[in-house]
């Protein structure tokens, strides 16, 4: 006798709802990557156009406040050179305030900010304030720009994905005064030697240096 074909049920071959199935493993990835593509096209630009906004603020308020013969005009956003040596910051201001940094700084990343191709939603703030290192002063800015998905991702919020996506940038510069430089290396100079006068520091340093010695010299070294 030939043996006949073993038969299968239909529903191991039937192929019937693949396509469906597929389409439901995949799709939730795909609107992930597309939500990502949405992400980076909106959060590169928005921190390129504040990294430049805040570094130029930084920038050009410590060379406005720097013994140098520059100055910025906000009006036109550009740096001048200064003719009249009477017209020079006195560079000894800045010790006593904070000289409007923050005005300063808003009224620039603003303009710049604005003129930008990057997303205007959301909210916007400005931060900026002055660090005294004692030998020198930085200038630090700081720009957030809070912005909204354009798309409805509520479906995703199982897996903690955000509808409003912060973006904070922050540039510092440098206040170039040699005139304060010297003094302040000076300040600190005169400090030093008034604590060696009052505690005697070059003694205990000899000691120190001394117990060191007879200690390389009882280990052998």
């Amino acid at each position: 006798m030939v043996a006949l074909p073993k038969q299968h049920p239909s529903f191991l071959i039937d192929e019937n709802g693949d396509v469906v199935v597929e389409a439901t493993i995949l799709f939730p990835i795909m609107i992930m990557i597309f939500a990502a593509l949405v992400l980076l096209s909106i959060f590169l630009p928005t921190r390129g156009a504040l990294q430049r906004a805040t570094q130029y603020a930084a920038t050009a308020f410590a060379t406005t406040s720097s013994d140098t013969w520059l100055y910025f005009d906000k009006s036109s956003m550009t740096f001048d050179w200064i003719t009249n040596k009477a017209d020079l910051e006195n560079v000894y201001a800045a010790l006593f305030s904070n000289r409007d940094v923050l005005l300063f700084s808003e009224d620039v990343v603003t303009e710049l900010e604005g003129k930008s191709l990057s997303s205007k939603t959301g909210q916007f703030s400005v931060d900026a304030y002055l660090a005294n290192h004692i030998i020198y002063k930085e200038v630090i800015v700081t720009a957030t720009r809070e912005f909204t998905l354009p798309i409805d991702l509520n479906f995703l919020s199982f897996i903690g994905f955000p509808q409003t996506i912060p973006v904070t940038v922050t540039s510092t510069a440098v206040i170039q005064n040699g005139d304060e430089f010297i003094r302040n290396v000076d300040i600190a100079v005169d400090f030093i030697e008034y604590l060696n006068e009052k505690f005697e520091l070059s003694d205990i340093s000899g000691s120190i240096s001394t117990f060191g010695d007879k200690v390389k010299t009882l280990l052998g070294w």
